[in-house]
């Protein structure tokens, strides 16, 4: 037997930042949706009581390091599961991007181990123990549009789902999210209300979607990565409804009406950067 998983990436369309919290971490504020990008898992049980993780494209130093194989190890010992799993990992997300990818196939390894080993936990009791693993895992496990506050773990639903063409541009530099953070100026965030963004899903208001996108992590990563906003720059001289980076960068999310200015855009830049053209799910 075995079980196939997608993971899918995840954008964010509104990125607020709070105040500092006492755990070194920042309070969000963040309205996520999941893209039709994805990686894929298929899990299989083995004999022997191991772990073995084979990826398409190396990801880490050793396997180990993974953190597909930190959640099946951590499953492995938290229910008793006596037999092995090897694991193959195709990965399409770029790696360390704003997307989520690690998180995703995370939640993946999570949704796989419950299915293979028929432990018939719920997506919320999986959300719980996947916390700790990191703050956008259980948004993974969902892959629902949400509203999520507090570190990213305090998710609220949106029964709206917006099914929008989106460009991804991810330029050949690895983006740590710690170091972006460590940048953060919480005065010199911009105030922008989440209530327009959330009124542009609800509504289907397209035009009020472009305008009030926001990333407050924009600046502190241009600060660091001036080749991020060069990018962004760059992209806006087609005048698309919407460029915007994604999570603690470097994707910058091409939004337009005119799915053919996306398609030319992808064209004019799959030499010079990584272009994936998908859907918000």
């Amino acid at each position: 037997m075995s079980v196939k998983e997608r993971a899918f990436a995840k954008i964010n369309l509104y990125l607020d930042i709070l105040g500092k919290r006492p755990d070194n971490y920042h309070d969000l504020e963040m309205v996520m949706v999941g893209v039709k990008l994805h990686d894929t898992l298929v899990f299989s049980k083995c004999e022997d009581q191991k772990i073995d993780l084979t990826t398409s494209i190396k990801i880490t130093d050793k396997p180990e390091d993974n953190l597909v194989y930190e959640v099946v190890e951590f499953m492995m010992k938290e229910y008793d599961i006596k037999e092995g799993v090897n694991i193959h990992l195709e990965k399409r997300i770029p790696i360390a991007a704003g997307l989520a990818g690690g998180s995703a196939d995370a939640a993946a390894a999570f949704r796989a181990m419950n299915k293979l080993f028929k432990l018939k936990l719920s997506n919320e009791q999986l959300a719980r123990l996947a916390e700790p693993f990191g703050a956008d895992i259980p948004f993974c496990i969902y892959n629902k549009p949400c509203i999520a506050r507090g570190k990213g773990e305090q998710l609220f639903f949106l029964d709206r789902k917006l099914k929008l063409p989106v460009l991804l541009v991810t330029p050949d530099i690895e983006v740590p999210t710690k170091k972006v953070y460590q940048q953060v100026d919480v005065s010199k965030v911009p105030n922008v209300k989440i209530t327009s963004m959330t009124n542009a899903i609800y509504n289907k208001n397209y035009e009020l979607f472009t305008q009030k996108a926001h990333n407050a992590l924009e600046q502190f990563a241009f600060k660091i990565y001036p080749e991020i906003k060069t990018l962004k720059d760059n992209l806006k001289a087609y005048k698309p409804d919407l460029v915007l980076m994604s999570g603690s960068g470097p994707t910058m999310m091409v939004f337009d009406s005119d799915k053919k200015l996306l398609e030319k855009i992808a064209t004019d830049n799959q030499e010079s950067y990584q272009v994936n053209l998908t859907k918000t799910l």
